[in-house]
């Protein structure tokens, strides 16, 4: 590490804690980084934080952020969340950050703030902060513990390099992301057309050929209305006559040979982000000696998955056989062909049981809870269409998914030893050039 300088942070960085609040401010007027806006993102997405009402609170200028400002998991239950960074890239003086976190301002003479952040973010300093910070149950980062830690800087020159070369991934993981959520989006909108506005039916009823689909698809709606006001021909009926509700199971944690094996074992911790559908992975597996212990059951490629107690409402789909714990339901299609709209009737269903609930977060869901819900019943053919045209942007999502793993993957195997500088710079580029 020829021409590389030793610093501490204290030495290149202005640190401050967030704004305490409590549920009477929740509203709206001020944007905020929380706690739960922390994953495997490297970037604040400003557009999907949520809001807090400030009226009453004492807002120090020290509690808004300002583009380019790196904020960090002060204190958590979750050990592996303490000490994770992301850059805040939205507008200055619009957005605060939550008493959890801890706001690091670069001093840009000295150091550059993606570069810092990558830093932060490397297996060993990770490491070293989940180490030595304290904490009763709960971890903690403390801006005494962060200022004494010694960081390696490269010029300016070298350290824009080594971070535009990693956020040239992040770039494209992100580009991935918000392409997976338009997607997801417009398949929600296609269920929506189809199955509660009834736009194909009711451009027939009057004569007209419906928008955006093809003479064939037409043809397979009904042209008009019954007394009941759905479509000539189709039914409503309970949602768990049309859906199979499968429950699922845990093995004996204290049984070691139940575990680490090679059955995927989803719990609500692996939902996807907002805007991906696919379970990949899963953080915990099982042995099928753990399989055949437990109530677990076996779910294939497609099937629809959702938290019912906990984190309530959370949805996936299998991208592959797994299994999964008891707090979930797996959600399974009467007739064949039915992953796609069992999916988004499911998602449809959790914005209802929301909207009765007030925008509150309801409490479970249960089997009766799905006897209380309606679902309208189509034909064979509107269902196989759906699947046809929902399955093309399902589909992208998944790829997307799995190309995000991979470059997640180069990222974080390039970020340790571009920090380090056992991997030359030139090397690092041409690799990622031929992903991205």
């Amino acid at each position: 590490m020829t021409g590389w300088q030793l610093r501490t942070l204290g030495d290149i960085v202005d640190f401050s804690n967030g704004l305490n609040f409590s549920e009477k401010n929740d509203g709206v007027g001020l944007k905020i980084v929380r706690v739960k806006d922390f994953g495997d993102r490297h970037f604040v997405d400003w557009t999907e934080l949520s809001e807090i009402n400030p009226t009453g609170l004492k807002i120090s200028e020290k509690v808004y952020l300002e583009p380019d400002d790196i904020v960090i998991v002060r204190s958590n239950g979750n050990k592996d969340l303490v000490g994770r960074s992301m850059i805040y890239a939205g507008p200055a003086r619009t957005t605060a950050f939550a008493g959890f976190c801890i706001r690091a301002r670069v001093r840009k003479s000295q150091a550059l703030p993606k570069f810092v952040h990558y830093w932060l973010r490397s297996p060993t300093t990770r490491e070293k902060l989940s180490r030595e910070g304290g904490g009763t149950g709960i971890q903690n980062v403390s801006q005494g513990l962060l200022k004494m830690q010694e960081i390696a800087l490269p010029s300016l020159s070298e350290q824009e390099r080594i971070s535009g070369t990693l956020a040239a991934l992040d770039d494209k993981i992100e580009l991935n992301r918000r392409m997976s959520a338009t997607l997801e989006e417009m398949a929600r909108a296609l269920y929506r057309s189809w199955f509660v506005d009834f736009d194909p039916v009711h451009a027939r009823a009057l004569g007209q050929t419906p928008t955006h689909m093809d003479a064939t698809t037409a043809a397979l709606f009904p042209d008009s209305f019954g007394p009941d006001g759905l479509p000539k021909g189709w039914r409503s009926g309970m949602f768990s006559q049309s859906v199979e509700i499968i429950s699922g199971g845990t093995p004996k944690t204290s049984v070691a040979e139940y575990w680490g094996g090679d059955i995927p074992w989803y719990s609500v911790v692996d939902a996807p982000d907002p805007g991906a559908i696919f379970v990949l992975g899963t953080e915990k597996s099982i042995t099928a000696a753990g399989f055949d212990s437990s109530a677990a059951k076996m779910v294939e490629k497609g099937t629809t998955i959702i938290s019912a107690r906990g984190t309530v409402g959370k949805l996936a789909m299998a991208a592959g056989p797994m299994v999964f714990n008891q707090s979930c339901y797996g959600l399974r299609g009467s007739r064949p062909g039915m992953s796609e709209f069992v999916y988004f009737a499911t998602l449809r269903a959790v914005e209802l049981l929301q909207s009765m609930s007030h925008g509150s977060v309801f409490s479970t869901i249960t089997r009766k809870t799905f006897d209380g819900l309606e679902l309208v019943q189509s034909s064979d053919q509107v269902l196989s269409a759906f699947a046809d045209q929902a399955g093309l942007y399902l589909e992208k999502i998944l790829v997307a998914q799995q190309e995000n793993i991979a470059l997640a993957a180069l990222r974080d195997t390039l970020l340790p030893r571009l920090m380090s500088g056992q991997l030359r710079i030139r090397e690092a580029e041409k690799l990622v050039e031929e992903v991205v």
